[in-house]
């Protein structure tokens, strides 16, 4: 059995210039030496996924052998596991600042979650992956597009909120995604209502809510109180804000997404320490 088109072609790394075929040969590597049945595979790969140490690069090539080897064309454990792959590297490129691998890792990754929704669109993690990734694709097209993408990111994160998902990811993306609205201007608006059959009605207090929420499901996450100190900082509450701050820069990144906010991080912190 071969990969779809996509998933055959050469993905560069940000390593001085090394490629590699994400067809490659099965690893023998794992679990004594033995080949690993699909549920140590799986297990094996969830682990690793959120282990900052291990070389996500090297971690997409051992999840397309099993995507081979389990026909994970057909299989949609699998696809959204590439998916959640393909975005972590996404973010770390973006961490870097290398913007064209940022948007190609998010690109691939859409087209591997769009594949397992079409095959199940009743399963709460595939609406997620689906927000976070389109939400990140945002940031790379015309403002018609944004706004678009904002309304899937909208209606995937209602349905992974309805089918039963309980992970801190949604309800950061869904602050996020009120952030976006929420400071949307008079002509942006009049747009939005084009694309929306019913834009949303959302203030900042909404999006400090959803960082709230995500926080009491997963406490000490630096993304998570960089975000709420972006709340803080557009409702002026500066005090607020900066000791979210504060309190975001003593957190150790927990994933790939904690490394793209930095760099803003330190000027924020920078730009409000007199409301310490």
């Amino acid at each position: 059995m071969s990969c779809d088109t996509s998933s055959a072609a050469i993905i560069e790394t940000s390593q001085a210039g090394q490629q590699f075929d994400i067809d490659g040969p099965e690893s023998k590597s794992s679990l004594n030496g033995t080949l690993p049945t699909y549920e140590e595979w799986l297990a094996e790969i969830d682990r690793e996924v959120d282990d900052m140490k291990v070389d996500k690069v090297e971690l997409l090539e051992k999840i397309m052998e099993g995507y081979e080897r389990f026909n994970g064309s057909e299989n949609t454990e699998i696809l959204w596991r590439v998916a959640r792959n393909l975005f972590r590297l996404g973010c770390l490129a973006s961490a870097k600042g290398q913007k064209e691998e940022e948007k190609k890792y998010f690109m691939e990754a859409e087209k591997y979650i769009k594949k397992a929704l079409d095959k199940d669109a009743e399963k709460p993690i595939h609406h997620a992956f689906a927000a976070y990734i389109s939400g990140k694709l945002s940031y790379f097209v015309g403002q018609k597009e944004r706004i678009q993408r904002g309304n899937e990111v909208y209606h995937h994160l209602e349905e992974a909120i309805r089918l039963g998902a309980n992970d801190a990811g949604v309800y950061l993306a869904f602050g996020r995604l009120c952030i976006e609205v929420a400071k949307l201007t008079w002509i942006e608006r009049k747009l939005a209502s084009i694309i929306f059959s019913k834009p949303p009605e959302v203030t900042y207090q909404d999006a400090l809510d959803k960082f709230t929420e995500a926080d009491e499901l997963e406490p000490d996450t630096k993304v998570i109180h960089f975000w709420m100190a972006k709340a803080h900082i557009a409702m002026k509450n500066y005090d607020k804000a900066i000791r979210a701050l504060d309190t975001a820069a003593k957190c150790n990144p927990k994933r790939e997404e904690d490394l793209t906010i930095e760099e803003e991080l330190a000027s924020l912190q920078e730009k409000y320490a007199s409301y310490r």
